[in-house]
């Protein structure tokens, strides 16, 4: 279960990922149910959340993520956002029914904030919303 504090920034990571969707694929229906079975997991997440990040450094993110995909297409989006849930940076790849690895990346200038929450959420053909989404987070330390 995700911690409530993740809460608001997953919202804004669906509304983000609503819009990508919108410009990427054509009107679809959107009164189903989301797929039962359909997951996203990040595997593995370059540089480390180890790290600490320092507003103002340049930052080469990298992510790899599995899926299973019980329709027939969607897509895998990573979002970056600061604390204050403003968007940073993100990447998506349209994905197609079956289970498999996507690898999203970004650059970006790390703001001042105290912290960057990336996100991939698993949008799925004509759904409005993800129910399917997993985060990690950067500590950042002001300039």
């Amino acid at each position: 279960m995700m911690p409530t504090k993740f809460l608001p920034s997953l919202f804004a990571s669906i509304a983000v990922s609503s819009l990508l969707l919108g410009c990427q694929l054509p009107a679809q229906h959107t009164d189903r149910p989301p797929p039962f079975g359909s997951l996203a997991q990040i595997t593995s997440i370059s540089p480390d959340t180890l790290q600490v990040f320092n507003s103002g450094a340049q930052v080469k993110l990298k992510v790899d993520v599995s899926y299973v995909l019980t329709t027939e297409s969607g897509t895998m989006t990573l979002v970056v956002l600061a604390a204050d849930n403003s968007g940073i940076a993100h990447d998506f790849k349209v994905i197609s029914k079956g289970s498999g690895t996507a690898t999203l990346e970004a650059e970006f200038t790390v703001p001042r904030t105290t912290v960057i929450r990336v996100f991939t959420p698993l949008v799925v053909q004509g759904q409005n919303s993800t129910s399917v989404a997993d985060g990690r987070e950067f500590k950042v330390l002001p300039n």
